[in-house]
């Protein structure tokens, strides 16, 4: 079963740093009331780099991860579909399972955004939790290889949302979207 506040955390966490969720005495709070927080040392250690670095280091450190490399970035489905007609199909698949699980994506961003992805997984039932995850699964998988790879401290909060939502994708479930490659 998905702990649903901490995928709200973890959504937090991998947004755009902003000084307004920046407060580390708030985010060490929050994280200390998750009770089964797997891989807690992981978001202990994040919190930390956080904490030791300024909103303008941070942003610079997001902006060169996640937005300057096509192999680590948050829409997952860039990571899977190198076709951008299948990758709209995909796209359009997620959108459909938001919207038939009550989700108005009230955002700019698309569905397969992960810190969106994380909220709709922590606001869902487990059918449509399932539908996604094994969507995007391989893709959260790739992507944690890739910030294992660059050394980036978002392969520790990468490697929380990998473990803990990859027992629920294993769930068989119909799939939507067909292969994505």
């Amino acid at each position: 079963m998905i702990d649903k506040e901490m995928l709200q955390f973890l959504s937090i966490l991998l947004q755009y740093p902003k000084s307004s969720w920046l407060e580390i005495n708030q985010l060490r709070t929050l994280a200390s009331r998750l009770e089964h927080l797997p891989k807690k040392e992981n978001v202990y250690t994040f919190l930390d780099y956080l904490d030791h670095r300024s909103c303008e280091e941070l942003a610079a450190e997001y902006v060169d991860t996640f937005d300057f490399s096509e192999h680590c970035n948050l829409y997952i489905t860039s990571l899977l579909c190198p076709d951008d007609r299948k990758r709209g199909q995909v796209l359009a698949d997620l959108k459909a399972i938001y919207l038939q699980a009550g989700l108005e994506v009230a955002t700019e961003e698309l569905p397969d955004y992960l810190p969106l992805l994380l909220e709709f997984l922590a606001i869902a039932n487990q059918e449509s939790c399932n539908q996604v995850l094994e969507i995007v699964g391989p893709g959260m998988d790739k992507l944690w290889q890739q910030l294992k790879e660059k050394h980036s401290p978002y392969a520790t909060l990468l490697e929380v949302c990998v473990e803990s939502t990859v027992p629920v994708a294993c769930v068989k479930t119909v799939h939507i979207g067909g292969d994505l490659s």
